[in-house]
């Protein structure tokens, strides 16, 4: 270990530990918010939609105290700066980020009219590593996502990859063609099962098995909706939208945030299970990119089943994967409410 490298651990290394907060919302949970995100996310679910119960997507828990375009954190937030970790990397030349994988528990579906507010602490800090991307380190970060009176509706352990981005290779450039990023329409691949189309209604939990697999859902990755899930979860990172950005982070085009990937895995999901389910913790991993021009495949299997007072739980093992493989992975376990068929 050179003298530079160890003075560099030391100063990362001293930044873990301290919990940060709180960051407040801007506005408190409202329709027209809930309903950009899940005109992004293609979310027909009718919980999320106008009525007296309706509740917010558990997805858009990170949203709500995101920072606005402006990069400011709302009135009434603590001055001090969450990610500094991430600008002391920026200034010794470690400038890229791109999320890397999320395990988030949700203890509570926000309602119109609640207020969300996050502290934020750093668990973990790699030895510095070097990846396709290009060589960094590893940060992982714990956020604990409270209402305004202080009840705990989700908390999240996120890794980050900050790194200094390497030359891009001519077998690394994994993105579609000029041509093929223009299109946005992009057809379901020949031969492909057809998409369900999701009723919404409640599962018959005897009739699940472990093994089950869930219908496949084709979802057409556009610029449109790389860049409109990027709005719609108050990601302003310029990587998710503006072309140059991406390629000096070493990638060949804009590609999709992780938030729209928790969001498009969330809906995944509830469109299989239906309008009373819930979603109680989903952890997954990014792996290669969504860029325009892709088609990514969601499917889904059955691994686990628990009988329940109110109801069941169940395991789902998920993927989404694009032309270049797998896209995201990961495990989700839902709450089934109890509607059983006498046999």
């Amino acid at each position: 270990m050179t003298d530079a490298y160890q003075q560099e651990s030391q100063i990362l290394q001293s930044l873990k530990g301290r919990r940060l907060g709180p960051y407040l919302s801007h506005n408190p949970v409202s329709a027209t918010q809930i309903w950009q995100w899940c005109s992004a996310m293609g979310d027909n679910n009718p919980s999320y939609h106008p009525g007296v119960h309706q509740i917010a997507p558990p997805a858009m828990m990170q949203m709500w105290t995101m920072r606005d375009i402006n990069d400011n954190y709302a009135p009434g937030s603590t001055s001090a700066a969450p990610y500094q970790v991430f600008d002391e990397m920026r200034a010794i030349g470690y400038e890229a980020n791109v999320a890397v994988s999320y395990d988030i528990r949700f203890h509570h579906y926000l309602r119109i009219g609640e207020r969300a507010r996050h502290f934020t602490s750093v668990v973990n800090i790699s030895d510095r590593k070097s990846t396709r991307l290009g060589t960094g380190y590893f940060v992982t970060e714990r956020v604990e996502y409270l209402t305004q009176d202080d009840t705990l509706f989700a908390d999240a352990l996120i890794i980050y990859f900050q790194y200094q981005p390497a030359a891009v290779e001519g077998d690394v450039q994994v993105a579609p063609t000029q041509e093929e990023s223009a299109v946005e329409d992009v057809a379901v691949p020949a031969g492909a099962v057809p998409d369900w189309q999701p009723d919404f209604g409640n599962l018959d939990i005897a009739r699940l098995q472990i093994g089950d697999t869930l219908p496949q859902l084709h979802l057409p990755i556009t610029h449109r909706l790389i860049v409109g899930g990027a709005i719609a979860t108050q990601d302003f990172i310029p990587v998710h939208h503006n072309l140059p950005a991406a390629q000096a982070a070493g990638m060949p085009d804009i590609f999709m945030n992780i938030l729209t990937t928790s969001g498009l895995s969330a809906r995944y999901l509830s469109d299989w299970a239906g309008a009373g389910s819930r979603l109680e913790k989903i952890t997954f991993s990014l792996l290669a990119p969504n860029f325009p021009g892709d088609v990514m495949v969601m499917r889904g299997e059955i691994v686990g089943l628990e009988t329940r007072a109110t109801g069941a739980g169940v395991t789902v093992d998920f993927s989404g994967s694009n032309r270049q493989g797998l896209h995201t992975a990961g495990s989700a376990t839902l709450a089934l409410p109890g509607i059983h068929t006498t046999v």
